[in-house]
């Protein structure tokens, strides 16, 4: 299948592209989009193009404490990038992302301070915005923080599920060692709460956006060939 993964490079990671393209290759991955914050200085990313059979898209994350800040954010960015991700800091710029849908990804923290609403679930719905897991937690997190973090995912996950968003998975990889496997991830989903073919589509997702971001549309459903 063709998994995708969404990670930083350095120098926001600690791995360059070329390095996090090698390994993910071998771990079984079709394809990595890159969303650091300042997606200019990825470290040599022409290198990553020379490692066949693993496909490398330079997107775009977007972290910012204000709506007025991540509109301008996604401004300047939208033109630039096959791909935008916004990391959900307060309720109110997770509103905002799920209302705009110049946003492909909102990446949300599964915690209880800032839960996902059934109002950013209705706007996210109605502008096409996926909805980010990020699993990494399970296996960093021990005892009653993960059991907390575990509730508040597979609230979130029913409430993505009411309203049938489009889902993404990932293990927010910093760096090579932090890169597992497609299976690895989805065996972590499942015990999230995810379905096996739930979690399987969550993990193409990202490289299917990028697809139809890449693509002229001279209009809602009018491609330019």
């Amino acid at each position: 299948m063709s998994f995708y993964e969404c990670l930083k490079a350095y120098p926001e990671g600690s791995a360059s592209a070329s390095r996090l393209a090698l390994t993910a290759k071998r771990l079984g991955y079709r394809g990595l989009i890159i969303c650091n914050q300042e997606p200019s200085k990825v470290f040599r990313p022409e290198a990553a193009d020379r490692i066949k059979g693993i496909s490398l898209t330079i997107g775009a994350e977007i972290k910012a404490t204000n709506i007025r800040a991540l509109r301008g954010r996604i401004l300047a960015l939208r033109g630039s990038y096959p791909f935008l991700a916004v990391q959900g800091v307060t309720e109110e710029t997770v509103r905002a992302a799920c209302e705009d849908p110049s946003v492909d990804l909102l990446l949300h923290p599964c915690d209880g301070r800032r839960p996902f609403t059934i109002a950013s679930a209705r706007a996210a719905r109605l502008n096409r915005v996926a909805i980010g897991f990020d699993l990494s937690p399970l296996m960093r997190l021990r005892g009653s923080s993960r059991a907390r973090w575990l509730e508040a995912t597979k609230r979130n996950l029913k409430l993505a599920r009411k309203f049938d968003l489009a889902l993404v998975i990932t293990a927010n990889a910093r760096s090579h060692l932090d890169l597992r496997a497609p299976r690895d991830l989805l065996a972590l989903a499942e015990v999230a709460g995810f379905d096996p073919g739930e979690a399987a589509a969550a993990l193409q997702l990202p490289g299917k956006l990028v697809e139809l971001n890449r693509k002229k549309w001279l209009g809602p459903g009018v491609e330019l060939l």
